[in-house]
């Protein structure tokens, strides 16, 4: 009997290496005029696209997880770098209980920008700025 073959999710081929690769969005809507990149030839560009051409860059679903994960710890961290040095002498002022509540709506207020830049982002628009207090 012959073994059947799992059916593969890979779907284009990377205009470098040549390997076959997933591609989520060009799945969905596959687009002919860009040349496609795979995550591994990505990486080994050390994170830059080429700017002479069109390139889509496929990232499998799972390390799109860990490149948002990253993504989040370093603007996270970023982000808290700016406000303790902002209001570092503030802080140290504060009660525990001030200050578990201006890091809870600081949070907040971090990722519901972040929300809106990412869906202003998906729909081909700039991201509206959040008014300042």
């Amino acid at each position: 009997m012959a073994e059947e073959k799992p059916e593969t999710q890979n779907n284009v081929k990377c205009s470098y290496c040549g390997n076959d690769t997933f591609c989520d969005s060009c799945q969905k809507a596959p687009d002919n005029t860009a040349e496609h990149m795979c995550f591994e030839c990505y990486q080994q560009m050390g994170g830059q696209m080429p700017q002479d051409k069109k390139v889509h860059l496929c990232i499998p679903p799972e390390k799109m997880v860990e490149l948002y994960e990253r993504f989040l710890d370093d603007n996270t961290g970023h982000a808290f770098e700016e406000l303790w040095n902002a209001e570092k002498k503030k802080l140290k002022e504060m009660s525990k209980q001030e200050i578990a509540q201006a890091c809870f709506f600081e949070g907040a207020r971090f990722m519901y920008a972040f929300m809106q830049k990412m869906s202003a982002e998906q729909a081909g628009q700039q991201p509206e700025k959040a008014e300042e207090k």
